[in-house]
């Protein structure tokens, strides 16, 4: 464990921290709006008390950045004074944080970055303690759709555990997300004794409160605070019971037909071409009511409406969404843009509205804050694992389960982990790590937006998803929250970037979801056994990134923004009514070094690690059985060949029901 930081660290980071947030001379602020600081709500504490619960690994190197800004010798990073941030004036701070942004050292980069995304995060997106909501979300104009919330009728009922035990089941699934449900639910109805085992929380409805970040820390992988050995990308992954469907985006599109051909003759999967497999997408799809079309919420009808007028190909997102009985639809449709945060209402048919109540139906047993570490195996077959589960007081108690068969579900991030600390020594493991990089790139619409409301993520353009052979772009929506929002909008001073977020309610922002086509990969943390990310944007992929920025400006621009900005560290920005040329900024993106944390990198998709294949050179087979141990099975997006090119919940799921019927069959 990392010692608590000195005092001279913590007035280090607050003066850093009331830098990006510091107190703006205004006419007018009757809330306080533009006097508060960070300080003013305790974000540096809230900083040091999330990191204190990261991985060691990563308060290790955040303890080395702590004791860069809190020494003198800070100063030669930006050829400043020899004097710790909390020594020097707000310009001299100012003027040190715009050198990191465009320093060539990548560490100093990676430093500004992520001090700048959890000061403004947290910022915008906590609560405050002692409050009962963030005290910008009402000068900003953002607000709950926490109305008519209602507790689940029917409650999941885990398996309650007081000390140490020993568990036996048929199946062990491990993990409860897009694939875990499904295969939980194929196999339960096949007869089979099955236990699904889940690391992180079980949420009841009436929990999901929608606050932001409580939420996001709760329900997201290391408290929502992941990200690359780098710093580069921001890694959105779910860590509930439900999994990545639990706060995904909802969108349930197919694999494209180009990747399932791809994936069937170049990497041997001929299953992925077959008429079955179609059918595997097609009960999915029924079992989760996908393929209802729900009005768009005005940015992603701005994103409509601008690709159309260009003529480019351009469709409605299939959501699985259900509109709950007994709630009105006005309220319904509101609620839809806040389940990433957690579906207060059942909306959103993931797993635990779905494949987990059918596996529970038909005897499956749930287990959940239960971390499995070990497969355990016998004459190279597995038997079951081993871990440990934290009670509802702290306590954490061994578990060993008996099984005959172990289905492992956790993600691309944790299954590989996983099977490398329990032997499995195949050299791809960890390897070809997908993250289909996204960058956003902004707009200020004229009209009001809301974009926190509405369909999350209800339209895309595939005019370019193919470039170049197989690989391209995607244009998308996100939902936006002001605490993400916030972390992904590029700073240049206090006072433009509180401003940008008191115009929230006009943003529009695309997504440029890039096809990437070279990889990364997964290591095991060696003080933690964490999974540790490693990945950067190769310069092929890049390409595609900056020309996806381009074409999502220009949708922009026929769509009457009235600014336009591209997220650089330094950020650009384009007034179409001012006169200013689209063409022009087109090229200046192009223009512009896309580097390593030179921008905001996210993902909340990660594929591949643990591929599926037809040769040894996979470490799984086509059927998801480990080539290493026998009846130890992959059934997750660990097992994609390459990235799907697609939101991926529906290929995790249908390539999951394949290996459930293997399985039974």
């Amino acid at each position: 464990m990392i010692p608590p930081p000195s005092a001279k660290s913590l007035a280090a980071l607050a003066a850093v921290c009331d830098t990006f947030i510091s107190a703006v001379p205004a006419d007018y602020d009757t809330d306080g709006y533009w006097a508060r600081t960070a300080s003013d709500q305790g974000v540096p504490q809230r900083i040091m008390h999330l990191i204190s619960g990261t991985k060691v690994e990563d308060q290790a190197a955040f303890k080395q950045l702590m004791d860069l800004i809190s020494h003198p010798m800070l100063g030669l990073t930006w050829m400043g004074p020899l004097k710790p941030a909390h020594k020097l004036t707000l310009d001299q701070r100012q003027r040190m944080l715009t050198a990191w942004s465009k320093s060539p050292i990548p560490l100093l980069r990676n430093a500004y970055n992520t001090l700048r995304k959890a000061t403004t995060f947290l910022y915008f997106g906590d609560i405050p303690v002692g409050k009962k909501e963030n005290p910008n979300w009402k000068t900003i104009g953002y607000t709950l759709a926490n109305q008519e919330i209602k507790p689940d009728p029917n409650p999941f009922q885990p398996i309650t555990l007081h000390k140490d035990c020993d568990l036996d089941c048929e199946v062990l699934v491990i993990g409860s997300g897009s694939g875990g449900g499904v295969v939980a639910a194929t196999l339960a109805a096949a007869g089979k004794d099955v236990l699904v085992v889940e690391k992180g929380v079980y949420t009841p409805r009436h929990e999901f409160t929608q606050e932001e970040f409580p939420m996001l820390n709760r329900h997201f992988e290391a408290g929502a605070l992941l990200a690359t050995q780098d710093g580069s990308v921001t890694i959105m992954a779910g860590s509930l019971l439900g999994g990545g469907s639990a706060i995904n985006w909802a969108g349930s599109i197919r694999t494209p037909d180009f990747v399932l051909e791809e994936w069937a003759t170049q990497h041997g999967n001929p299953h992925c071409t077959s008429a079955e497999y179609q059918e595997n997408f097609k009960a999915i799809e029924q079992r989760t009511n996908v393929g209802h079309e729900i009005p768009h919420n005005p940015q992603n009808q701005a994103l409509l409406d601008a690709a159309t007028s260009l003529g480019w190909k351009v469709g409605n997102i299939p959501m699985n969404l259900r509109f709950p009985e007994g709630l009105s639809q006005e309220m319904a449709w509101k609620a839809t843009g806040y389940s990433c945060l957690g579906d207060a209402y059942g909306i959103k048919q993931g797993s635990s509205e779905t494949f987990l109540r059918d596996a529970i139906q038909n005897g499956a047993r749930l287990l959940v804050q239960t971390k499995l570490d070990r497969i355990t195996t016998k004459n190279n077959t597995a038997t079951g694992a081993t871990g440990t589960a934290t009670l509802a007081d702290g306590t954490v108690v061994t578990v060993n389960i008996r099984a005959k068969q172990v289905v492992v579900c956790a993600g691309s991030l944790h299954t590989p982990v996983l099977l490398m600390k329990s032997g499995l020594t195949h050299p791809q493991i960890g390897r070809n790590l997908f993250l289909h990089p996204v960058v956003p790139i902004t707009a200020f619409l004229p009209q009001p937006t809301l974009p926190w409301q509405g369909p999350m993520m209800s339209v895309i353009v595939e005019e370019f998803t193919r470039l170049h052979e197989n690989w391209g772009f995607r244009l998308e929506c996100p939902p936006i929250h002001p605490g993400l929002a916030a972390s992904a909008l590029s700073w240049e001073n206090a006072q433009s970037f509180k401003a940008d977020l008191l115009n929230l309610k006009h943003i529009a922002v695309n997504i440029c979801l890039v096809r990437d086509r070279f990889a990364g990969k997964v290591t095991v943390g060696s003080k933690s056994g964490e999974p540790v990310i490693h990945y950067q944007l190769n310069p092929y992929d890049q390409k595609h990134l900056i020309a996806a920025m381009q074409k999502g400006a220009e949708a922009h621009w026929h769509a009457g923004a009235e600014r336009i900005t591209a997220m650089h560290n330094r950020p650009i920005h384009c007034f179409p009514k001012k006169g200013d040329s689209l063409a022009a900024f087109q090229e200046k993106i192009g223009s512009l070094p896309w580097g390593t944390n030179r921008m905001g990198l996210f993902s909340a998709h990660q594929m591949g690690t643990c591929r599926m294949g037809g040769n040894r050179d996979y470490p799984v087979q086509p059927n998801g059985e480990t080539r290493e141990i026998t009846n130890l099975f992959v059934a997750d997006a660990s097992l994609f060949p390459s990235a799907s090119g697609s939101n991926p919940m529906l290929s995790v799921q249908a390539l999951a029901l394949h290996v459930a019927k293997g399985i039974v069959d």
